[in-house]
């Protein structure tokens, strides 16, 4: 039946177009999320950046005071090591000032915010007052009727004056009075004669009496109506409010649709009074004006704001302040249009009781909760790595950070990768200065207290030196961004299977510890990958291993981590097609062609091991797997085996020494 329903009446060739899903494209590896104090801009807001220039005008410059701040070297770091995007989740203690605009129902309709927090948004004034665009007035026309029989299907009347036309809209209500005989009815179409002097008017229903005399008039306004004339409606728009008012009778309503031509409104709701013509009935347009009022700027005025999306003056469109922002409440008020406009107010930001005061910004006073609070907004915007730089512990003891701290933040990127299953943590060892008896003993207790059975971190050490931007010669600061940089330019140039690794850090000048193979052994054993400087290279990342157990095999290499994660994840996204799909033998093999040809794919570059692609990967999706029970329960399963390509870590060379010669004669010869 779906086939013949697109076939026509007459025979001959059609066209049916059918779509088939496409192959499934691999996801993006490289996003990275940074998080970190910073000088200004929003907080706990995951926000998109493509390159530092565009951080520095949304979150400031580099922060030293109290101590120096390493998100943002982070950031530089990532785009400068080759990284494309960055979401960027600033933290902090300070508190924007704000202020509560309460509706007529004294519930909250909008806040005004500060656009930077500290005390001196409290200085900030706000000034709210009702404004109205135009102020216009009921349609009141009358005409007298000359003729009007009703016999069957009579649907017109006449006026003895072709002046008459210019009075009424096609449209309009009208009301038919002769005497006793009265009746409402609606305009279709106005004959205007000039020659016999007449204006005729045809209704949309037939006559219900006879009009040889009497009246034409606009009709009164009654309750249910929601379609009315005004005398101009240039100026109201759709979504205007608009306040009706005819002496004490008065009432309010939302403009849904705007006739220019003909002065009509179309109201989202009935009228509920009613309004004779007899008398003037008054239009008014409901806005407000929003007045900023900051020490040292401009006054700023944004009049004639409204509350609906429809209007051309709605606020989040038209109020573009240097200093404030201003949004609807969340959770948003329940107060109907239009009672929800806001009402008359001047405060400043901050007023007791009106809103939040503004506190001034102090790194010093972060905590743990604070960067969980961050770390939790990533969970709705997709990244793949997660870099907290400014966690870790410094050998000065110039971090606001306690050991402790550092561990729980660490931990809490762990869990959130682990919970999330796309994303990978790239943790900062604490800071240690070199010393000739160096003693790893803390470091090696940082790794202790971290752990991710699927290998959903890793950890690096030591700190890198970079170029001070703030002099001459060089600071020390976490890797963890530039380490990111270079994650993202691996897997540009070769692929997400290929270990970061063996790969230089490209701005870095030098390492904090100068690491022998001696040191970095036992450190490479537990988990805990090395930075190291070698002649002519640079600094090189010289380990490849994720925090899991050492026991955990499977998920001991960063690339393996990543390769399957970017696979999981890739048909997850490349078969979501198949939700709600008839769960038979045609999906089943539909979706078997699609993995199996995405998996080929990373066979044939080299992601998955084995001489063919049957030693390489297996895709089943069968009866066996899909019993009747299940398939009842509407689940279908797809089993995905996978052999990921692992890190030559340790390349051995058997150099055999043999004096005679023979064994290699023997060689040759065979």
């Amino acid at each position: 039946m779906a086939l013949l329903s697109t076939v026509g009446k007459a025979p001959g060739v059609y066209i049916q177009e059918i779509t088939i899903p496409g192959p499934i494209a691999g996801v993006s590896t490289s996003v990275t999320a940074i998080v970190g104090p910073a000088a200004m801009g929003p907080l706990y807001t995951p926000t998109s950046i493509t390159n530092f220039n565009q951080f520095q005008s949304v979150f400031g410059t580099y922060v030293e005071n109290p101590y120096r701040v390493f998100a943002t070297h982070a950031v530089n770091g990532f785009f400068n090591e080759g990284g494309a995007q960055c979401w960027f989740v600033r933290v902090g203690t300070g508190v924007q000032a704000s202020l509560n605009l309460q509706d007529q129902k004294s519930r909250t309709v909008l806040v005004v915010t500060a656009l930077n927090e500290g005390t001196a948004g409290n200085n900030i004034k706000v000034q709210t007052t009702n404004a109205s665009i135009i102020n216009t007035k009921a349609a009141r026309e009358t005409a007298n009727i000359a003729a009007g029989k009703a016999p069957a299907n009579q649907r017109t009347v006449s006026t003895a004056s072709a002046g008459d036309a210019a009075n009424f809209n096609p449209g309009d209500t009208v009301t038919l009075v002769n005497g006793a005989n009265n009746e409402r009815n609606t305009i279709s179409s106005i004959t205007k004669d000039t020659t016999a002097n007449t204006t005729t008017f045809t209704m949309v229903n037939g006559l219900a009496n006879d009009y040889g005399g009497g009246t034409i008039a606009v009709a009164d306004w009654i309750p249910g109506q929601t379609k009315v004339r005004v005398a101009s409606a240039s100026s109201i728009e759709p979504g205007s409010y608009i306040a009706i008012a005819q002496g004490a009778t008065k009432e309010t309503a939302v403009v849904r649709n705007v006739d220019y031509t003909n002065n009509f409104l179309t109201l989202d709701s009935a009228l509920a009074n009613t309004y004779p013509l007899t008398a003037d009935v008054t239009v008014t347009t409901m806005e407000f004006t929003l007045v900023v009022t900051a020490p040292t700027l401009p006054v700023e005025t944004f009049a004639n704001l409204s509350l609906d999306p429809r209007h051309s003056r709605y606020f989040p469109n038209i109020v573009s302040s240097a200093t404030v922002s201003m949004a609807f409440a969340d959770p948003p008020t329940t107060t109907p249009p239009t009672q929800n406009l806001p009402a008359e107010v001047t405060a400043n930001l901050g007023a007791v009781g009106q809103g939040n005061a503004g506190v001034n910004e102090d790194p010093s006073t972060l905590t743990t909760a604070d960067y969980f609070k961050a770390i939790d907004t990533l969970e709705k915007v997709s990244v793949n790595l997660l870099c907290i730089p400014d966690a870790t512990m410094t050998a000065t003891g110039t971090s606001h950070f306690q050991v402790a701290d550092t561990q729980a933040i660490q931990t809490y990127m762990i869990a959130h990768c682990e919970k999330m299953q796309d994303r990978f943590a790239i943790l900062d060892a604490s800071q240690m200065l070199p010393s000739p008896a160096q003693d790893f003993t803390p470091l090696e207790n940082q790794r202790q207290n971290l752990n991710s059975d699927n290998g959903y971190a890793a950890l690096y050490f030591p700190w890198i030196g970079i170029a001070n931007p703030f002099g001459t010669g060089q600071i020390w600061i976490p890797p963890s961004g530039h380490l990111a940089g270079v994650f993202a330019t691996n897997d540009n140039n070769f692929g997400v299977y290929k270990a970061p690794a063996n790969e230089q850090i490209t701005t870095a000048l030098a390492v904090q510890v100068p690491m022998s193979d001696g040191d970095q052994g036992p450190l490479n054993d537990v988990g805990i990958n090395v930075l190291r400087v070698f002649p002519f290279q640079g600094v090189t990342i010289w380990g490849a291993r994720t925090i899991t157990p050492p026991s955990q095999v499977p998920w001991r290499f960063v690339n393996v981590r990543r390769l399957v994660t970017f696979i999981e994840k890739s048909i997850q996204d490349g078969t979501r097609f198949a939700v709600f799909e008839p769960n038979n033998l045609t999906l089943w093999q539909q979706v078997k062609r699609m993995v199996t040809g995405f998996l080929m794919e990373q066979w044939q570059e080299g992601a998955l091991f084995g001489t063919t692609p049957d030693l390489a990967f297996r895709v089943r999706v069968d009866e066996t797997l899909n019993p009747p029970d299940l398939r009842a329960q509407g689940i279908m399963v797809v089993e995905v085996t996978v052999v990921p390509t692992t890190p030559a870590e340790f390349i051995i060379f058997q150099v055999i020494q043999d004096i005679t010669g023979t064994t290699l004669q023997e060689s040759s010869a065979g």
